[in-house]
């Protein structure tokens, strides 16, 4: 891990950042969700941790991961692999998944497939827009 010194988001910050994501889906009827994700995708942050002020970076760089990265992270990581280990374990990887956030490093599964960390950070990502 590169040794700048970054700020981890609490596992509670996380689990807040997925229930807005869940809220977001359910309310706009997972378009919003799509439309916004598309967007925040590209300053390296979802629509959920954007709201939270967190970005997902890389664990060696600490740069933002790109939009490519967050796709791959969010549509097969966090979707396609972590849906079919989930229905194949009846839920259990999910709740692996999560439970590794409440590790010293707090990176969930999907964090080490994509090389990545989630931080939070000082300034809005979501640049003129203030929720």
């Amino acid at each position: 891990m590169n040794t700048k010194t970054v700020e981890l988001a609490t596992p509670q910050a996380r689990i807040y950042a997925f229930l807005a994501e869940l809220a977001i889906s359910i309310l706009t009827l997972g378009i919003g969700w799509l439309i916004w994700s598309a967007y925040a995708w590209g300053k390296g942050t979802t629509p959920g941790h954007q709201l939270l002020h967190q970005q997902i970076v890389d664990v060696e760089t600490n740069r933002p991961l790109t939009w490519g990265q967050m796709a791959l992270r969010e549509l097969v990581f966090k979707g396609l692999i972590s849906g079919v280990l989930s229905s194949f374990t009846y839920g259990l990887y999910a709740f692996a998944d999560a439970g590794l956030m409440f590790r010293d490093d707090r990176r969930a599964i999907h964090d080490w497939m994509s090389a990545s960390i989630v931080i939070q950070s000082s300034e809005s990502l979501s640049g003129k827009i203030r929720f």
